[in-house]
């Protein structure tokens, strides 16, 4: 699907795909600008767009490609960057898609929020945004610009830095529930040693990594914009880039204190468990050593001797047992005694 998004001055005019083709993108006045957001788009609209109307780099088409065909493969996604291109600018962004219906359960959160590969094309008049699948904050932008003509007024580089505001807003509730899910593992590790609690804090700790590797890379390409490295953004605008910046920065900080901790939680996961492993020892060690000389005892009447005095005596054999008995306890007594037994 293709949306097109026509500003002349207060007005914002919808256009079709065809009528897309009759706009002359290099001759568009400075209070106009043209948005094109492609959802999930057919190969025919992809060249219709970015082949006929405003042809792009080889390069461009190819990463578009890609993510239509990594849709469903997060780990396809190429990596978050921006790209110059003279006239325009190409920038690929991760966006994350959470829950349909609102759900508290931590587990449940992470296992349905999804990501989406964001490709951007801004220009001085122009800019397209490329998804395979919907965007919440494309969604809320495109109703704030119809709402108000005068935000696309201001042009595509303020339009794209309220973009990628939303995209950063969209990670502080997953850090939220990454914080929830850690402090839950905290507890569950002086509850529970099994290979299930590793499994768990080593899988949080994998999706962490992920999350934190495409923080970084988009606070890179944020503060690039903001340091007004490309013409497209002017430098009165860069001041807001600086402000989503900050923000990345903050939600950078949240991620590097849940890995911190889930790394202290596994630790203390392998700290439990060789306590726990030296107290079966422990007590393994004392049943042995109990049972040491009990069974000197018994293999001393299992002697095959004919004169064994004993062996004719009518209570020799519950002495025995009785000697075995008060040994047992005997040194069961010295170890409580001794603090040796937990």
């Amino acid at each position: 699907m293709v949306d097109v998004r026509h500003i002349r001055g207060e007005s914002v005019d919808e256009l079709t795909p065809e009528q897309l083709l009759l706009v002359d993108e290099a001759h568009l006045a400075d209070d106009e600008m043209i948005w094109i957001d492609m959802t999930e788009p057919s190969p025919d609209e992809v060249l219709l767009v970015l082949k006929k109307w405003f042809p792009v780099h080889e390069l461009i088409l190819s990463d578009i490609q890609r993510a239509l065909g990594a849709a469903q493969d997060e780990e396809q996604f190429h990596h978050p960057k921006v790209d110059d291109y003279g006239t325009y600018l190409f920038i690929i962004m991760h966006a994350l898609v959470g829950p349909d219906a609102e759900t508290t359960e931590p587990a449940t959160y992470l296992r349905q929020t999804k990501e989406a590969q964001l490709n951007i094309i801004v220009g001085q008049h122009l800019l397209i945004t490329h998804h395979a699948i919907d965007l919440p904050a494309i969604t809320r932008i495109k109703s704030v610009c119809i709402r108000n003509a005068q935000v696309m007024e201001r042009g595509p580089d303020y339009v794209l830095h309220l973009i990628l505001d939303e995209l950063v807003d969209d990670y502080l509730p997953l850090v939220g529930v990454y914080e929830d899910r850690v402090e839950e593992l905290e507890h569950l590790v002086f509850k529970s040693t099994s290979n299930l609690t590793l499994i768990r804090i080593l899988e949080i700790k994998r999706q962490l990594q992920k999350v934190r590797r495409d923080v970084v890379y988009q606070r890179e390409i944020i503060n690039r914009l903001a340091r007004g490295d490309f013409s497209i953004i002017s430098l009165s605008e860069s001041m807001y880039y600086r402000n989503v910046y900050d923000h990345l920065v903050r939600v950078s900080d949240q991620v590097d204190t849940c890995r911190e901790l889930a790394s202290s939680i596994l630790e203390a996961y392998f700290s439990v468990s060789s306590a726990r492993l030296n107290e079966v020892m422990k007590r393994l060690t004392l049943i042995s050593t109990i049972f040491l000389p009990i069974t000197f005892i018994t293999s001393l009447y299992g002697m095959n001797f004919v004169h064994m005095p004993e062996l004719q005596l009518p209570w020799a054999y519950p002495a025995v047992l009785g000697l075995i008995v008060v040994v047992a306890a005997v040194m069961y007594l010295q170890f409580k005694r001794r603090g040796w037994v937990g």
